[in-house]
């Protein structure tokens, strides 16, 4: 990478988000978490934030709730969802709203560290 990407992590499960944001970490990215679209919106406030990686399922938004809050300001991140639910009406109305792919947990680390490598090249640092 030529320069760090930021990363955000939104899920309201505190042991998975502070491992993804460890690895991720190690990886070389910036990462902000967040454990509600609630704090999440506040951190997109303060920080600029390249990609998202959001859960589906939150007790105040959704992920898509998120991301349709986040493309009023303007700012839209590359958004990722993730998620233990494979099957969802809530998941095809992020795709169909623009969110880039959908990730189940347990997450595959190694495709995940691969697709966030493609990502920063293609959208992010546009090498």
């Amino acid at each position: 990478m030529t320069a760090q990407a930021h990363i955000l992590i939104v899920d309201d499960n505190p042991s998975m988000t502070k491992t993804l944001a460890d690895v991720l970490a190690a990886k070389g990215y910036v990462v902000h978490a967040a454990y509600s679209g609630a704090e999440a919106l506040k951190i997109l406030h303060d920080q600029p934030v390249d990609i998202m990686l959001t859960d589906v399922r939150m007790p105040d938004l959704n992920g898509v709730e998120l991301y349709r809050e986040i493309r009023k300001t303007g700012t839209l991140p590359l958004t990722f969802l993730m998620t233990a639910y494979a099957a969802d009406d809530i998941i095809q109305e992020g795709l169909e709203e623009g969110i880039k792919t959908v990730l189940t947990k347990p997450l595959d680390i190694d495709f995940l560290l691969t697709l966030l490598s493609a990502a920063v090249r293609a959208y992010v640092h546009r090498e």
